[in-house]
């Protein structure tokens, strides 16, 4: 969905945080600890086997159809799966400036009545023991709660991820062009960014707030501008310059990042959410080289290609390639995410700078008689969380497009699933791109998704954020025997004997520390044919998936390689 950033007004969430609050000392103010992060623990510089894995927060989840906090990240284990967490939104407000203000728009403003920021969400809100990442109930005294104190609990079990606050969105990109109409006003936003997020200064609604209060939280920013020269929610004030406006705001941002780097030791993150059409990214500067110079990398739209601003036609609103509709060869103009990623890498982006996003929510209609994508709908239906929807009728497959739906008879929804999402992570992989993310991860449920992003990734060939040569990863389905090297977490181990499924590192295992990675390089082999689900395959079969070749060790049919770490197949080494 476009990245809404409507918050909950702090009336609305009296009642939540009523019925969840547990305030006091001893047993009632606690509740059991998340345990540490395991061995298993995908946060380390090379990311998720060479590859971004991303969520965004949405900062009022815990208010509406998702009923997500912090904690949940920990409950369902998705926090050691991703690599960066975003949450969102900050705004920029009609002062033209970051601030987390209980005011609402003033008349004559754009959204005159609508609020101007959520602090209640983001650090007033007291949490429950029960919803709390370290089990502690937050106090009434206490300078910093609510989300943000979430987030640095997050942070305390779990240092490498890596946090932005992403601004803008939906609606809050209302000020943007303003607050970047002159050299003197960008200066002053990006001061305020700064100021806000990274030292922590946060405005004082009684016991809460303060200078200095929520620093070390976030480590960067992701700019959502919706959109530069172009229309989102509302039509662009300055289309003529915002372009050029757009582009040295953000190499304002990395100057001042990278003068605070100086001062502080620290890297800062600055990314960007990136729009799939072609008019936004074009005549806003998102494909413009100055932007690849300045980001780290970007969060390219991979969803909302189709929706429910079409009430009356189904259709695909992620798929990776073009596909057909019954009356049209080209639906929806032939948009895909392979040709977008395409264009983003054409523009001068690096492959590891570009990220593709996935959909935690689905896009709906009913009075579907057909459950063809592109068949008439009566009425569109609205968007739900995947949580709501996962089990909804039947599960459809879209192998052209690469695309999942769901259909009872009667609604129709287009969404990513676990399939859908562990074929667009291969695709990824086999292309060397350099991650995936989650629009938002709230909706996911138990981490199915989240969770599938990053298994399939572990078990590809590695990404681009692995430089340089080295021994093949070690992977859970590989079966290795005595003499065996492979690289994991940076580090090269031979094995003592048979094993499978046990990870290098662990104390009294099987694998013995050779050196760092590289030193026993191995050459990628060609790849064997794609795996193919409705073959059948023998005793020494070669198939390749994600990049990786597999060997079958016994017949097997239907049985994807990697799905399961104790199937047919031994998975061996990244392909060319």
């Amino acid at each position: 969905m476009r990245h809404r950033s409507t918050p909950s007004r702090r009336a609305a969430l009296a009642l939540v945080t009523a019925g969840a609050l547990v305030v006091g000392t001893g047993a009632a103010a606690h509740a059991a600890k998340p345990s540490a992060p395991d061995a298993g623990s995908t946060h380390d510089a090379d990311g998720v086997n060479g590859f971004r894995t991303l969520g965004y927060f949405p900062g009022w989840g815990v208010a509406d159809s998702h009923d997500y906090e912090v904690a949940d990240l920990v409950k369902t284990g998705a926090v050691a799966d991703l690599t960066h967490l975003t949450y969102a939104f900050g705004n920029v407000t009609t002062d033209l400036v970051c601030d987390i203000s209980d005011d609402v728009v003033p008349d004559g403003g754009i959204d005159a009545g609508q609020p101007e920021g959520d602090p209640e969400n983001d650090y007033l809100r007291l949490v429950g023991a029960s919803d709390s990442v370290d089990g502690v109930a937050d106090t009434p005294d206490q300078a910093l709660a609510g989300n943000f104190n979430q987030l640095r609990k997050l942070k305390e079990l779990y240092p490498d991820l890596q946090i932005t606050i992403s601004l803008g969105g939906w609606t809050w990109s209302d000020n943007f062009s303003e607050a970047a109409l002159t050299a003197e006003s960008r200066q002053r936003l990006v001061d305020s960014c700064i100021s806000t997020y990274l030292d922590g200064d946060l405005p004082v609604y009684g016991e809460q707030g303060g200078d200095g209060v929520a620093a070390g939280i976030f480590d960067g920013f992701d700019v959502d501008w919706e959109w530069p020269a172009d229309t989102g929610e509302h039509p662009s004030p300055n289309p003529a310059v915002d372009k050029e406006n757009f582009l040295a705001l953000m190499e304002l941002f990395r100057a001042e990042l990278d003068e605070r780097s100086a001062v502080t030791g620290e890297d800062y993150l600055l990314t960007g959410f990136a729009p799939a059409g072609w008019g936004p990214r074009t005549n806003g500067g998102w494909v413009d080289p100055r932007l690849a110079d300045v980001v780290d990398f970007l969060n390219i739209q991979g969803y909302d290609y189709h929706g429910t601003w079409v009430a009356n036609r189904t259709g695909h609103q992620g798929n990776l390639h073009p596909y057909a509709w019954p009356d049209n060869p080209s639906a929806n103009w032939g948009l895909a995410a392979d040709g977008l990623l395409g264009a983003y890498r054409a523009a001068g982006y690096d492959d590891d700078q570009i990220v593709l996003g996935l959909a935690a929510y689905g896009q709906g209609w009913r009075g579907v008689d057909d459950p063809t994508p592109g068949a008439p709908a009566e009425a569109a239906v609205g968007v739900k969380n995947y949580s709501e929807l996962h089990d909804l009728g039947t599960e459809y497959y879209d192998e052209e497009a690469v695309a999942a739906y769901r259909y009872d008879g009667d609604q129709w929804w287009s969404l990513d699933t676990p399939r859908s999402v562990a074929a667009k992570a291969s695709w990824v992989a086999e292309n060397g791109y350099g991650g995936a993310y989650f629009w938002d991860i709230a909706g996911d449920y138990k981490n199915e998704l989240g969770g599938t992003l990053a298994d399939t990734f572990r078990a590809a060939t590695p990404g681009p954020l692995v430089e340089g040569p080295g021994a093949a990863p070690w992977y859970a389905s590989g079966v290795y025997t005595a003499g065996d090297v492979v690289a994991h977490n940076g580090t090269e181990y031979q094995a003592r004997w048979w094993t499978r499924a046990q990870e290098p590192g662990a104390k009294n295992g099987p694998w013995v520390k050779v050196g760092p990675r590289g030193t026993f390089p191995v050459s990628a082999e060609d790849c064997a044919p794609a795996y193919d689900p409705a073959a059948t395959y023998s005793n020494g079969d070669v198939v390749s998936q994600a990049g990786v070749n597999h060997t079958a060790m016994w017949w097997t049919r239907g049985q994807s390689p990697a799905a399961n770490t104790w199937n047919a197949w031994d998975a061996g080494t990244p392909c060319a």
